[in-house]
């Protein structure tokens, strides 16, 4: 996801949005980026190297266009979404499927449209295809899939048919596990929520593991592994979430730390480096700061020039600032999401700590001990 300023000081800076890694962008609609993940290209080497004759290119364009179904099925969800305020940053393309990702998580009334949008999208699709093949006189061979050229209007109005009974299967974190979390969370605290709705997933994605042994359905393997694994991130990421809710950056800021001066060299940056916890320096003129210098820096200058060169030669001039009082809950989201290692709190442009994802982990520990305790003694 693209970083989103958390501060309003003049050394806000907004970063470029470079997006998913190993994708390449299509284009934009709705002003949002849609990218190809590589592993795509694999799915059409696939079809390409495996079939034979006008059938392998039958299948190439027939795969193109289902997963423009799938692409038109991803713009329902965020097409919804923007309707909510919810910004979209992009939609990548998986072989098995795509992923539009938002720049915040929903709240539940948002998340229950969000979530049905997209297959609302597909079922549209069917509806029209499926008045074309009347209208043809061609209704009556409607479950027929064959990748020959022969039935590609059946095949793809079944494909969309699955694509709705697939994707509201009630296994978090697809469409039908969404909308029963959202449904839980009307009821309830988001994170008891996710937390049926996780468990229901992973559950379900148990019964798709043994089912694809069973039959030696490889793909349902692929797809279980898919769902328990997104079923947990969903429900680790909201616990993260709920831990940090009402606290500050103020509360979770590191006030001890060490600057190096922009005259320092390379040298004096790696030995603060091996003799301390430290990670990330801001590199400061008096009580002007220039830039931050991450461990990764260092030691590509200590490569690249040496190390008598000038730690400004190596830092970055362009790094992420909070204030005090801002939400800890957002510059969190922003971290995990992101590349920066660490946040410098600024106050009236003076520098009065540091945000790591180091103490936010555990600042994350410290408080799940401090819940299961007060639980414990209620």
């Amino acid at each position: 996801m693209p970083t989103v300023n958390h501060s309003n000081n003049k050394r806000e800076h907004e970063y470029e949005d470079t997006g998913s890694p190993y994708a390449v962008n299509l284009g934009t609609a709705f002003g949002i980026p849609i990218r190809l993940h590589f592993t795509f290209l694999l799915l059409l080497l696939y079809f390409a190297f495996t079939g034979s004759g006008p059938g392998r290119w039958y299948g190439l364009i027939f795969v193109m266009i289902l997963f423009g179904c799938v692409v038109l099925h991803e713009l329902g969800h965020s097409v919804v979404a923007q309707r909510f305020g919810v910004e979209v940053s992009e939609i990548v393309l998986y072989p098995i499927g795509g992923v539009a990702r938002l720049e915040r998580m929903p709240k539940p009334k948002e998340e229950f449209w969000i979530a049905l949008a997209g297959p609302a999208v597909n079922l549209v699709i069917a509806l029209l295809i499926y008045i074309y093949l009347v209208i043809r006189h061609t209704g009556s061979s409607l479950v027929i899939f064959n990748l020959a050229g022969q039935h590609w209007w059946q095949s793809l109005l079944t494909f969309n048919l699955v694509m709705i009974a697939f994707n509201m299967i009630p296994a978090f974190p697809m469409d039908g596990g969404r909308v029963l979390r959202s449904i839980l969370a009307m009821k309830m605290d988001e994170y008891r929520a996710t937390q049926i709705a996780s468990t229901i997933g992973q559950l379900l994605a148990f019964v798709f593991a043994f089912v694809g042994i069973l039959n030696g359905t490889w793909p349902l393997l692929f797809i279980a592994f898919f769902v328990f694994i997104g079923a947990g991130q969903e429900a680790t990421a909201v616990r993260g979430k709920t831990l940090l809710q009402g606290l500050t950056v103020r509360e979770a800021m590191v006030t001890e730390y060490v600057t190096l001066p922009s005259g320092a060299t390379l040298a004096e940056a790696r030995d603060m480096l091996l003799h301390s916890s430290q990670t990330e320096f801001p590199i400061v003129n008096g009580d002007q700061v220039l830039g931050v210098l991450s461990r990764n820096a260092l030691l590509q200058g200590l490569a690249s020039v040496g190390e008598t060169s000038y730690v400004a030669g190596s830092m970055d001039r362009e790094f992420p600032t909070a204030e005090p009082n801002e939400e800890l809950e957002d510059i969190a989201m922003e971290m995990q999401t992101g590349e920066t290692g660490c946040v410098l709190v600024m106050d009236q442009d003076r520098l009065v700590g540091m945000i790591t994802k180091e103490n936010i982990a555990e600042l994350l520990i410290i408080r799940q001990i401090m819940r299961r305790t007060e639980t414990a003694r209620s």
